[in-house]
């Protein structure tokens, strides 16, 4: 086949329309159009085509993955099902993840490393909700498992969840009868993530005065 004509599109980014005899053969970035030199009058073989196509497909989704990285930081998991959503045939979203994990774009360890610190420290998270949450972005159980343990020490998850505790505790009216605030803070920081370990002793500590929160 002979292209017969190259036509840019009306689009913000340069993708380029290309035909042979008013037959639409395929539409390329312009990042593809110089790689492959493509231009009036050259042959392309069905071969070629196909080569051309994966190419640009690669750049394509590259791209987008970028986009999305630029705005935050993303776990694999997390933009290998955006890319998946966008249309990307998979073994192009592949081969887009191992171009963009060497170039360093993508390393889920250190940002487990700084999502765990933030549900820590900033979003008072438990050890139980945060495992869940790095489970669901695609961290195998056992890393996450291993990471909490080494980062989120027992005496931590206490000065994190007593202060939750405080807080909670004195939302509720002094009406409200003990065991049922206690049953609510219980509920609370379990919800947070937190184990009964952790629970049990400071629900002994409750009582009608107010906990420390400081």
């Amino acid at each position: 086949m002979k292209i017969t004509k190259l036509e840019r599109a009306k689009k913000q980014q340069p993708v380029y329309h290309i035909y042979s005899n008013d037959t639409l053969l395929l539409s390329v970035t312009e990042e593809t159009l110089i790689r492959f030199q493509l231009n009036k009058g050259m042959e392309l073989s069905e071969e070629i085509l196909d080569e051309i196509h994966r190419y640009d497909q690669i750049q394509r989704c590259t791209l987008q993955a970028i986009r999305y990285l630029s705005r935050r930081g993303h776990f694999e998991q997390e933009l290998e099902q955006k890319l998946h959503q966008k249309g990307y045939d998979s073994q192009i979203i592949q081969r887009t993840l191992e171009n963009l994990r060497h170039k360093k774009y993508l390393d889920d360890t250190n940002l487990m490393k700084q999502f765990v610190h933030d549900g820590i420290h900033l979003r008072k998270y438990g050890p139980l909700l945060l495992k869940q949450k790095l489970i669901a972005k695609g961290i195998h159980a056992a890393d996450a498992e291993a990471f909490l343990a080494r980062v989120y020490k027992e005496n931590l998850q206490t000065e994190i969840a007593q202060k939750l505790a405080g807080k909670k505790w004195r939302s509720y009216g002094k009406n409200t009868p003990l065991a049922k605030r206690k049953q609510k803070v219980a509920a609370f920081l379990q919800q947070r993530g937190f184990t009964w370990n952790i629970i049990r002793p400071l629900l002994a500590a409750l009582s009608t005065d107010e906990p420390e929160d400081e």
